[in-house]
């Protein structure tokens, strides 16, 4: 069994410094439903520290509507420098021009979202049958599982439809601890049935190299070591840091609550199960936090 990383209850830790940190939002600052109690106060004190932050959601929607919707539960736009969502990649890689891609698409995902591609020389088709490729953002109501867009998918297919994901994650995890699918796990079914799959953000490499680049228009000369990224969910937020060079830090509830036995926010894991997930997914952080909070 592999060692277990060190675990941290607070990110004043000294192992834990860094000039930049990248947050994961849902299962970091907030739990799908409220932010978490101590997260206002952690961002505020890595300002008072002149700390760069930088918000790296898979929200398959634009930044400005991520921080709209934080703003509403507490998380102020002051707290941070910036935000960027895979809906911001997925959008800015149609404005450039998809190859092969033509205008007409299949929407898949929450209403709130349709409008991600507004603007854009693109439309929404009137049917299956007249689209050019899939948009997919996800199920069209939270808690709907993958399987049951399989004979829509299957259609898609037959057709030679490509699909664009502006979410990777195949699941998120409710406040009681369900798991819901998400764009993810359509991308995944959608593959297995040979669909051809462009997804954006985490753990992909250009969604790192996006990253890095908006940090160093704020300090030019930011090493990736620098960078302290921070998120719940290994097969994301820490496989796509570490590839990128980046230090790493997962916040033990959220996605892996469970597999570590956690009864709820903040509590800290047995370092014998996070050494038992880290070795059986394949991915070890290099620190664990209980959650994101500041004690000193």
């Amino acid at each position: 069994m592999r060692d277990a990383p060190p675990i941290y209850d607070s990110l004043d830790a000294p192992d834990l410094a860094a000039t930049a940190y990248v947050l994961d939002v849902w299962g970091v600052l907030w739990d799908g439903i409220q932010a978490y109690p101590e997260a206002a106060a952690c961002l505020l004190e890595l300002r008072r520290q002149n700390k760069r932050v930088l918000l790296l959601s898979n929200a398959p929607r634009r930044s400005r509507h991520v921080m709209l919707g934080l703003a509403n539960i507490g998380i102020a736009s002051h707290l941070y420098d910036g935000i960027l969502t895979s809906g911001d990649l997925c959008r800015e890689a149609c404005a450039a021009g998809v190859d092969g891609l033509g205008p007409a698409y299949h929407y898949l995902g929450l209403e709130k979202d349709r409008g991600l591609l507004d603007g854009l020389p693109y439309r929404e088709a009137p049917g299956l049958h007249a689209a050019d490729f899939i948009l997919n953002l996800g199920t069209r109501r939270l808690g709907e599982g993958a399987e049951t867009y399989r004979s829509e998918l299957v259609q898609a297919r037959e057709q030679g439809l490509p699909m664009l994901c502006a979410n990777p994650d195949r699941i998120i995890v409710r406040t009681d601890g369900t798991a819901v699918d998400c764009a993810g796990a359509l991308a995944e079914l959608y593959a297995e049935l040979g669909g051809s799959v462009h997804s954006f953000g985490k753990p992909l490499r250009p969604t790192y190299d996006a990253c890095l680049a908006q940090m160093r228009s704020w300090l030019p000369d930011l090493s990736p070591s620098e960078v302290l990224a921070i998120g719940d969910s290994l097969a994301t937020d820490i496989k796509g840091a570490q590839a990128a060079g980046f230090r790493t830090a997962l916040v033990a509830g959220g996605i892996h609550g469970r597999d570590l036995g956690l009864q709820g926010h903040g509590e800290r894991p047995q370092s014998e199960r996070m050494g038992a997930l880290a070795a059986r997914v394949g991915i070890r952080p290099d620190a664990v936090l209980s959650a994101f909070r500041w004690k000193a």
